[in-house]
């Protein structure tokens, strides 16, 4: 039997639900910015706007109402940052505004050292002198994505393959992928375990290299992600270089050349916790998942389990 989306959602995801309140229409031009589902390691120009109210505890790991400054996040005292919002189109990274699509992730096990030492570090960032020119991603959204499918960017560019470029919208994409996905005969998947490489370059934003620890790993994800690549008819440019990590937060504005100390400091420190156990993590098992911005990725369908 053919489930839909609606009966596929796995209830044990929760989902962070944005409540939009008031705009400031607050604007920061800013340089290098971040990694996350779809933009791999690009260096671009942003914009960030201020515009929602986080749900209590969304961004734990970072007190915007205490460092912020207002040319961030507005001169309204308690304005938090919202969604986040890449745009494929313009090279843009927004807060606050939705932006729909679906991808393949691996969650990182909430009871592992590695991400204890992610919450630690997102920990030393709220302290350091950086802590306002950083965003960090809600503690329960931590993956690594294996496949990036399609956005709504995807759908307007006309980018979508034959059998889905008669979708209107992200939502019939994704239902039309998971009938797909439901009919495949994907290779069965076994344990995913990363090693740490080091942190990505701070000026663009706040992200862990990860690489697989092992040659069973580094055969499986590669199998998927040809399998994945050939069964949707998808490949970004980038497939064959695809860089693996963890995104732990964002930057918000363009870094000069005096936070260059603080930022080798603040990598220093950072880097530091992930010793001994924290080196390596084996990942929740994949699963095909629904986006509607950077802050939660709950999950429709898991990827066959060896």
């Amino acid at each position: 039997m053919t489930m839909t989306i609606h009966d596929l959602l796995l209830p044990d995801v929760g989902v962070v639900v944005l409540s939009v309140c008031l705009s400031w229409g607050v604007r920061q031009r800013v340089g290098a910015l971040p990694h996350c589902t779809g933009c791999a390691r690009r260096r671009k120009r942003a914009t960030f706007d201020c515009a929602t109210s986080a749900p209590p505890g969304a961004f734990d790991a970072f007190d915007a109402t205490a460092s912020a400054p207002a040319r961030v996040f507005g001169k309204t005292p308690g304005c938090s940052p919202g969604s986040i919002r890449p745009s494929g189109r313009s090279g843009t990274f927004h807060l606050s505004q939705r932006f729909p699509g679906n991808t393949f992730v691996c969650p990182v096990p909430q009871d592992s050292a590695f991400f204890h030492a992610e919450t630690e570090a997102m920990e030393i960032m709220k302290r350091s002198s950086l802590a306002d020119q950083y965003v960090c991603r809600p503690h329960q959204s931590m993956h690594m994505t294996v496949f990036d499918a399609t956005t709504q960017d995807t759908v307007i560019d006309e980018q979508l393959p034959a059998w889905l470029a008669d979708c209107a919208n992200v939502s019939e994409v994704s239902q039309r992928i998971l009938a797909r996905l439901q009919e495949s005969t994907l290779t069965p998947v076994g344990p995913i375990t990363m090693k740490v490489e080091g942190f990505g370059p701070f000026d663009a934003g706040f992200t862990m290299d990860l690489t697989p620890a092992d040659d069973a790993t580094f055969t499986g994800l590669w199998t998927i992600r040809r399998e994945l690549s050939a069964l949707l008819e998808l490949r970004a440019s980038d497939f064959e270089t695809y860089p693996f990590h963890s995104t732990l937060g964002y930057r918000l504005v363009k870094p000069l050349a005096a936070d260059v100390p603080p930022m080798e400091r603040l990598a220093a420190k950072c880097s530091a916790l992930f010793t001994g156990e924290a080196a390596t993590v084996t990942l929740e098992h994949p699963a095909f998942n629904l986006f509607d911005d950077m802050l939660a990725f709950p999950q429709l369908w898991r990827l066959p389990k060896a």
